[in-house]
């Protein structure tokens, strides 16, 4: 049986390997990090199974106790059903989409760090969740200045209840996000733990002049780190880290298929992008923000001759990139446009650019416009229709 002391050693080690990877700096965050249980707000996860399709539930196991105290993200909610965990527990096959999770507190970390709080700070955060990340927050200010919104109350009503296990009582509302919290602005920082495709106009009118906004975008894990003026415009750069998050309820999208059958689609041709640059953590993010968010899925035939990098969007569009042999790339495309001509473009137009790394752009929201520019924000030199307009 594990004991008290065994679960204390591990979360000290992940904060010691957190803090030896650069990702915990101050010692507030240090602090907070060593004196929260994550198992308390991760007290079971969902996990792939490896025998069939559907996932397997882990709780109060060693197994469940070393992933918890792994830097690791951990699904925690299936198909947006909280009976998914009984009927996990009854022995039935759980399938479905991730809907919720605990991000890795790697990710949690940097977020935390870059968000610059200081003592008085109040804050907004946008994805309760486990409540892990508001207990953080908590630990940090006080509850006294930290506020805390899911669209879910089931996660808020759980989250509650582990945040009092350790005299926690931030505010906590079962509300859309997108709307923030309007009867407790205005916020000195606003952190999302959700993807967003825009960033709302109520987080921009809910943040103090000279406060921040951290939220991730839905295309290329983008993290935005924006600062908002007296005029009401929010402004800034992408944090250098890749961060994705679930989307918000209303833009999830279901689980990608490979398409068996399309009669538009085109035969194999030729391509000079290897699909490791393609999908590449240097360049993805930028065919990302051109093509909108897209599925990834990859497959080896059976006969282990050829692998498969299929490419999938949310309206159909598809590639489909293979190596038969060394050097040599082939793509075929289907569906209402041509995905991999589009990322093709991309590439080229990333290249002209320099190959700049994503920290290098940045994100004005202004008037609900949103306008990405790299290195000054006076001179937009790439068109982005997915968050423009």
């Amino acid at each position: 049986m594990t004991t008290t002391t065994e679960t204390e050693a591990l979360r000290a080690q992940l904060v010691t390997q957190l803090t030896d990877d650069g990702y915990l700096r101050a010692p507030a965050w240090i602090a907070a990090f060593s004196d929260t249980p994550r198992g308390l707000f991760v007290p079971y996860y969902f996990e792939p199974r490896s025998d069939r399709p559907g996932w397997r539930l882990l709780e109060r196991t060693d197994d469940w106790r070393d992933g918890v105290y792994r830097n690791a993200a951990h699904v925690t909610q299936i198909d947006n059903n909280p009976d998914a965990l009984n009927a996990a527990r009854r022995g039935e096959t759980i399938t479905g989409q991730p809907t919720s999770s605990s991000s890795a507190p790697s990710l949690m970390a940097l977020m935390l760090e870059a968000l610059d709080v200081h003592d008085g700070h109040r804050v907004l955060e946008i994805g309760t969740g486990s409540g892990y990340n508001a207990a953080l927050l908590c630990h940090r200010l006080g509850s006294e200045h930290v506020a805390t919104v899911d669209v879910d109350p089931v996660l808020v009503d759980f989250a509650r209840d582990r945040l009092a296990k350790l005299g926690h009582a931030p505010h906590l509302a079962a509300a859309d996000g997108r709307d923030g919290c309007p009867q407790h602005a205005p916020f000195d920082r606003i952190i999302a733990t959700v993807g967003v495709q825009r960033i709302p106009a109520a987080w921009i009118d809910q943040t103090r002049p000279g406060g921040i906004i951290l939220a991730p975008l839905t295309v290329g894990g983008l993290l935005a780190l924006l600062t908002v003026d007296h005029d009401g415009r929010a402004e800034g750069t992408f944090l250098p880290d890749a961060g994705m998050f679930m989307p918000t309820r209303d833009t999830q999208i279901p689980a990608a298929t490979i398409p068996h059958q399309d009669a538009a689609a085109t035969e194999p041709a030729p391509t000079s992008l290897a699909v490791d640059v393609a999908t590449g953590r240097e360049f993805e993010f930028f065919a990302a923000l051109n093509t909108g968010p897209y599925s990834r899925i990859g497959f080896t035939s059976t006969d282990g001759s050829t692998s498969e990098t299929w490419l999938i969007r949310p309206d159909g569009s598809w590639a489909c990139h293979t190596t038969p042999e060394s050097g040599r790339h082939l793509v075929r495309q289907g569906g209402p446009a041509r995905l991999w001509d589009t990322i093709e473009h991309a590439h080229q137009q990333w290249q002209a650019l320099g190959s700049p790394a994503r920290e290098r752009f940045g994100l004005t929201v202004d008037a609900g416009k949103h306008r990405v520019w790299l290195d000054e924000s006076s001179s937009v030199v790439i068109d982005l229709p997915v968050i423009s307009g």
